[in-house]
C-alpha cells in the first residue's frame, strides 16, 4: 500500500475525477483505476483497473494498493515515484525514479 496524503490527493488526483466517482471514494468504497507503469519508457505497462484501486484511510489520507507493482518494483521506505492522473487517457501514471536498495 502506498500512503498519499489529502492535499495531495486532492492536487494531483481528485481534482481530476468526476464528482461522482470523488464522493464514491470519500463514502468509503473501493475506487478501481487503470494504470500505467512509465519507468521504462519504451516499453509502459498497464494495471487494470480490477488491481489497482484508492481507499479513503480513516484520518484523511488516501492509500493507493497495486501489489502486483509494487512487488514487481520491489518498493520500500525511501523509494522516490511520480504518481499523476491523466485526464486524457483517464488513468493514474506512475514513475520509478530513484530507488534505495537495502
Amino acid at each position: 500500500m502506498l500512503m498519499i496524503p489529502f492535499f495531495e490527493m486532492f492536487e494531483y488526483i481528485l481534482r481530476y475525477w468526476t464528482l461522482d466517482l470523488a464522493k464514491s471514494l470519500e463514502n468509503g468504497c473501493n475506487v478501481c483505476v487503470d494504470m500505467w507503469d512509465v519507468t521504462e519508457e519504451n516499453a509502459p505497462k498497464k494495471y487494470e483497473g480490477g488491481s489497482v484501486w484508492f481507499r479513503k484511510l480513516p484520518n484523511d489520507d488516501f492509500s493507493l494498493w497495486c501489489i502486483e507493482l509494487f512487488n514487481g518494483r520491489r518498493l520500500g521506505d525511501g523509494d522516490e515515484i511520480g504518481l499523476y492522473w491523466d485526464p486524457g487517457s483517464s488513468s493514474l501514471v506512475f514513475k520509478l525514479l530513484s530507488q534505495v536498495r537495502s
